[in-house]
């Protein structure tokens, strides 16, 4: 199981760096829209709807972060947050977030902070540039995040640009003349089917999706890509292609 492994991979770290004994506090809170992305010209990404949030967790004055629905807070020891059961989503995100903290603590190059402003418009023209060098005909995102969106639909053209997402508020919509597809395995898989690269969020971690997506991957040829900060540490830990330009 993906986050047997992650846990895993994670006391095994955290053992061998002796983190697991020492009296580090984990704290966890949650950030406001204008605290975790400032104030950007786009007004349509998702934390500034209210209906997702970014959770921080501070270690050893590192911080991580995760993009989560189901938002709580903790203050413990790193030994407790390992041993957290991951079946439940609100766990999930605490133990990403404080995953990212440790990573952050440990390689201090790891992007984990969200980038602000208009650094995801930024960002996300940086992405579609580097998806461009993999000379892909067509893409397909999971995840609708509207800066990357339309930076592809301008660099590849609407007919090649795929995108599901699981907001309702975005399901038979049309964004930048592109349907986005209620998020379902079939839509992915029809993704997969169809696309050269794949890109998706890497919240996909933090709600539990990832897993699924991986094992779809694995039974297609398309390049996947994950972009955004809740995955920062675990794409490192687990080995995943990962994207995100103006993180800090």
């Amino acid at each position: 199981m993906f986050y047997e492994s992650l846990r895993y991979k994670f006391l095994q770290l955290a053992e061998e760096k002796s983190l697991l004994d020492n009296k580090i506090t984990v704290r966890t809170h949650i950030l406001k829209p204008d605290e975790a992305i400032g104030n950007p010209d786009r007004r349509d990404f998702p934390l500034l709807k209210g209906k997702e949030v970014l959770m921080q967790a501070t270690f050893s004055n590192m911080k991580g972060q995760a993009y989560t629905d189901t938002p709580s807070e903790f203050s413990g020891f790193l030994r407790e947050i390992v041993n957290l059961p991951l079946h439940e989503s609100h766990h999930k995100a605490l133990f990403i977030a404080s995953l990212n903290a440790v990573m952050k603590y440990l390689h201090p190059d790891l992007p984990t902070i969200h980038c602000r402003n208009n650094e995801p418009e930024e960002c996300a023209e940086q992405i579609v540039t580097f998806i461009k060098t993999l000379r892909p005909h067509s893409a397909g995102i999971i995840g609708l995040q509207p800066a990357i969106l339309d930076a592809m639909v301008k660099t590849l053209g609407k007919e090649n640009v795929m995108c599901v997402d699981r907001d309702e508020d975005n399901k038979n919509k049309i964004k930048y003349g592109i349907p986005i597809e209620w998020g379902d395995r079939k839509a992915i898989e029809d993704l997969f089917k169809k696309g050269d690269v794949i890109l998706a969020t890497g919240s996909s971690v933090a709600n539990g999706s990832l897993p699924d997506i991986l094992g779809i991957a694995q039974d297609h040829d398309s390049t996947l890509y994950f972009y955004g900060t809740s995955i920062v540490g675990t794409a490192r830990l687990m080995g995943l292609n990962h994207l995100c330009f103006k993180a800090t």
